[in-house]
């Protein structure tokens, strides 16, 4: 073992974390991991381990750093160095890109928008003043038609956490009840509610800022027949929107016109 042998080991393992960091960036699998808002930040940090890496070996070393270390001491760096390597190598190739059936299940399936964090209720806005006007800062401005895309079609291009909100916003619901929506999600049979076999659910996982918080929101899908179809298997849904009431509540519900396979669309989170 030659002087030094230290600052290789360290070089190494910062290397390998850059280069990892880097590759998810890259690649565009940060994506299934992280909110868009965290990406570059990742991108920068694999970066900058790779540059410390280079400054590791390459600035000059300190006068106990030219002395040869002992055996014990190199086994236990090189004992240290797998334990911060191997992990992150094994998960970068091991990891899948998407959720699994099982763990959406294991976090539930949210069907009303008061089950996700942030969510603020509903308030109807404030009554005009005497002279007509309604008072400052107090205004609540409400989607509208507008504003929503539409593919090629006309049909509303939506999420399925945008009828979460129209379900529970009647502002909101009037832009998209009985119009025709065009949806993209994952497949998931309908194991509640579902009497005659004719619902699925349409899943998208809804994330604040990393996979783990993401949560699974759920919009019923009724078709002509039942589905067969690979569950967590990526499908395009159109159809019309309706908000019937069920168990005392509001609900989104797409009376599909059209199920079909389709590719995973580039953001596989919606936020």
């Amino acid at each position: 073992m030659t002087a030094g042998f230290q600052r290789y080991v360290s070089a190494g393992i910062l290397t390998v974390w850059g280069v990892v960091l880097a590759y998810f960036c890259f690649s565009g699998r940060v994506s299934s991991y992280l909110h868009p808002s965290f990406h570059i930040w990742t991108a920068a940090s694999g970066v900058v381990l790779v540059l410390m890496a280079a400054g590791v070996l390459f600035l000059p070393m300190g006068e106990e750093a030219r002395h040869a270390p002992s055996r014990k001491r190199i086994g236990g760096m090189l004992f240290t160095a797998l334990i911060l390597i191997v992990p992150v190598i094994v998960t970068t190739i091991a990891s899948p890109s998407q959720f699994g059936a099982a763990v959406v299940m294991n976090r539930g399936l949210a069907d009303s928008i008061a089950d996700l964090p942030g969510y603020t209720p509903f308030t109807e806005p404030p009554l005009p003043t005497e002279d007509g006007s309604v008072p400052s800062g107090e205004m609540q401005t409400q989607p509208t038609a507008s504003y929503l895309p539409v593919n090629e079609a006309g049909q509303i291009k939506a999420q399925t956490v945008d009828l979460l909100y129209a379900a529970q916003e009647p502002t909101m619901r009037e832009d998209f009840e009985n119009k025709e929506v065009e949806l993209i999600g994952q497949f998931m049979p309908a194991k509640a509610n579902n009497p005659k076999g004719d619902r699925f659910n349409l899943v998208r996982m809804f994330v604040m800022c990393c996979a783990a918080d993401a949560r699974p929101v759920a919009v019923t899908i009724q078709t002509a027949k039942p589905e067969s179809l690979p569950e967590m298997s990526w499908i395009k849904v159109t159809g019309r929107a309706t908000f019937p009431v069920e168990a005392g509540r509001q609900v989104p519900v797409v009376v599909a016109d059209s199920v079909i396979p389709t590719e995973p669309p580039p953001e596989s989170f919606i936020y």
